[in-house]
């Protein structure tokens, strides 16, 4: 049994507590590709009507580093196709249903950090006042969708680790690129 496997029994098994077996299969969801893709054209939307030109700006590239991110993500699951832990390991506490048999990386902590990461690199623009606050939230947000994943079974911790880097990785290349993602947009 390697460290992976030892953390991960940890969180899943002794960690286990009633209240957290509720509250974390509903959290882990909003971690997913298609909430953040409906929180972000949501937010492009709502920015879009109440002429909030920096929100919008900041939504398109969270939307663009999302995308682009889960790609990498999807191609990486499918040429290593790791078991989820539920697959491999016996007594697991499985919280939740999950379809997709590959493990690593998590698309979940991929999308969560690569929204959360653009939002996180853009915040002073978007807010002025009290961004840390902000900052803070969405930081807690994106450990709770990535802690979640492993208490509810579906994932290693390395797995959303993984993730986690490949979703701040693509956040910062698309951040890196803004300027002439906003020129091709006419934004």
């Amino acid at each position: 049994m390697d460290i992976n496997e030892i953390l991960f029994i940890y969180i899943n098994q002794f960690l286990q507590n009633p209240t957290l077996d509720i509250i974390m299969p509903a959290i882990t969801h909003f971690g997913g590709f298609i909430w953040l893709i409906l929180i972000v054209i949501a937010l492009i939307i709502v920015a879009s009507i109440t002429k909030r030109q920096t929100l919008k700006k900041i939504a398109i590239i969270a939307l663009i580093a999302l995308i682009f991110s889960d790609l990498i993500t999807v191609l990486i699951k499918n040429y290593v196709h790791n078991p989820r832990p539920f697959m491999a390991l016996d007594n697991v506490r499985l919280l939740i249903a999950e379809n997709d048999p590959n493990s690593f990386p998590s698309g979940h902590a991929t999308s969560t950090l690569a929204v959360v990461s653009v939002f996180l690199l853009n915040m002073e623009d978007l807010v002025k006042k009290h961004h840390i606050i902000v900052d803070v939230v969405l930081a807690v947000f994106a450990v709770l969708i990535m802690f979640s994943r492993v208490y509810c079974g579906v994932h290693y911790p390395a797995d959303v680790l993984v993730g986690a880097l490949i979703g701040i990785f693509g956040a910062f290349i698309v951040n890196f690129y803004k300027d002439k993602i906003f020129k091709f947009l006419r934004l």
